[in-house]
């Protein structure tokens, strides 16, 4: 069977979504007329009835319900293919969607690193707990930090982390037995699912089941290591965010237990933004930064 024009298969698709040939017709812009004759002449190529044809709607036959779902898959990829075809139309411009807790505790420490590594690019950082819309919002990429499943888009995997026991200098004694000295401080509690298990796991080790957790609970990184660096009391901290603060002596690390989180650091964008230059070569850059690898 030669294949019917993509016009008709298109305005059959329509009207099969809407139900309505009138509407079909606003939302082609044609009239009611020009619907009606595609799909008349679609369905004498195919030999087949696809709509019931009633006074005030249009309900698909048993054929047109059978061809519907090949159509969405179809113009679909269409679509997919044609978007790859979009050239970056800001290409020294880096429009970057991220977690506030990575952008205040890891990103913005290391923006210096970034303008001597990368100068011909400028960075627009734009915080956010949502996954962007990249066919809505001025996007080029995201850094999430969750499992890497994000229907309709690639990500990559840059990075994992583990949870690690974190408080002020001073707060604990690291040559003394931890667990006393941790049963009498507050532990700010991260309501994060890895953050929970790891809890658990370091209570059952130093038998803190009844510990007393802080009335003080965030569901915010960057605050719960806020408020540890001010004496709040004891966290659970990923270990690449509280590197900078570990560094300019703000925070000290027990060295006896780290967690490894289920969720991991990735780059999520459209698969063609992938391919344009200047997101290269932030992926190369942030990749070495998390490793601590130095520039060549």
């Amino acid at each position: 069977m030669k294949a019917p024009p993509l016009k008709g298969l298109w305005y059959f698709k329509t009207a099969a979504q809407l139900g309505s040939f009138k509407q079909a017709a606003e939302a082609l812009f044609v009239t009611q007329a020009a619907v009606s004759q595609q799909i008349r002449i679609l369905e004498q190529q195919l030999g087949c009835t696809l709509f019931e044809r009633q006074t005030r709607r249009v309900l698909l036959t048993q054929q047109g319900q059978d061809l519907l779902p090949f159509l969405h898959k179809g113009f679909g990829q269409i679509e997919v293919g044609l978007s790859t075809l979009k050239s970056d139309p800001n290409p020294n411009n880096i429009n970057l969607s991220v977690l506030p807790s990575f952008a205040t505790c890891w990103l913005l420490p290391r923006l210096t690193s970034f303008n001597t590594a990368l100068p011909d690019y400028q960075l627009r950082i734009d915080p956010t707990e949502q996954l962007a819309d990249f066919k809505q919002e001025d996007i080029d990429i995201g850094i999430r930090f969750g499992l890497g499943e994000y229907p309709g888009l690639k990500s990559e995997l840059i990075a994992q982390d583990d949870l690690v026991i974190a408080y002020r200098p001073g707060v604990i004694d690291q040559n003394q037995p931890i667990r006393p000295q941790l049963a009498e401080l507050n532990f700010i509690y991260d309501e994060g699912r890895d953050n929970k298990l790891a809890w658990r796991e370091l209570s059952k080790q130093l038998g803190l089941e009844g510990h007393t957790l802080s009335n003080l609970k965030i569901d915010n990184a960057a605050l719960v290591q806020q408020a540890t660096v001010a004496g709040q009391g004891f966290s659970l901290l990923r270990k690449r965010m509280v590197a900078q603060s570990v560094e300019m002596g703000q925070l000290e690390i027990y060295p006896d237990f780290s967690w490894p989180c289920e969720y991991s650091y990735y780059l999520v964008a459209p698969a063609n933004h992938f391919e344009w230059p200047k997101l290269q070569a932030f992926r190369d850059w942030i990749i070495a930064e998390l490793n601590g690898i130095a520039p060549a």
